[in-house]
């Protein structure tokens, strides 16, 4: 999801796209000069965003400073962030508020959006166990009829021909 300076994008996430174990990415693009952004998660559903179950990412910048290794001057500076959609992280499948406030020149904005994430379920198809044979072993089905049928056709017909062919 990106974080720019119209707000999230994309707005929300209907039901049906993320499951358990998916993750939401965070991205700042925001190239404004003193902008940051972040999510929080209102977690337990309880309307307050900040509570102790609640999530929240950092504030994310739209670049961090980098030394002449490639590595960031300041260690706590991040560009994006990754929430993980599982239990084990507090969240439970449903409908999630977020809050996404903007940072910037010292005054903070905050809109809301909704995520929705499922249970990850996976049908298993059933493998017959041979105890359905042996329940129809009195039931005969119509393609072994018919090869039954076919195979003694068969019997009848060739030693005719073979004759015929044997006599010319």
């Amino acid at each position: 999801m990106l974080l720019n300076e119209d707000g999230v994008t994309p707005y929300g996430v209907p039901p049906g796209t993320l499951v358990t174990t998916d993750s939401l990415f965070f991205r700042n693009v925001d190239d404004r000069e003193n902008s940051s952004h972040r999510i929080l998660i209102d977690a337990d559903g309880d309307g307050i965003f900040d509570g102790i179950d609640d999530i929240s990412t950092t504030w994310l910048t739209a670049s961090c400073e980098l030394n002449e290794t490639g590595q960031r001057v300041d260690s706590s500076c991040e560009v994006t962030a990754l929430v993980l959609l599982d239990p084990s992280n507090g969240l439970l499948p449903g409908t999630l508020d977020l809050l996404h406030q903007v940072e910037y020149n010292g005054s903070v904005s905050e809109s809301t959006f909704t995520v929705t994430f499922s249970d990850d379920i996976h049908i298993v198809p059933e493998i017959p166990t041979g105890e359905e044979e042996t329940e129809n072993s009195g039931e005969t089905d119509p393609a072994t009829l018919l090869l039954i049928a076919s195979l003694l056709g068969i019997m009848l017909i060739l030693p005719r021909l073979t004759r015929t062919s044997e006599q010319e």
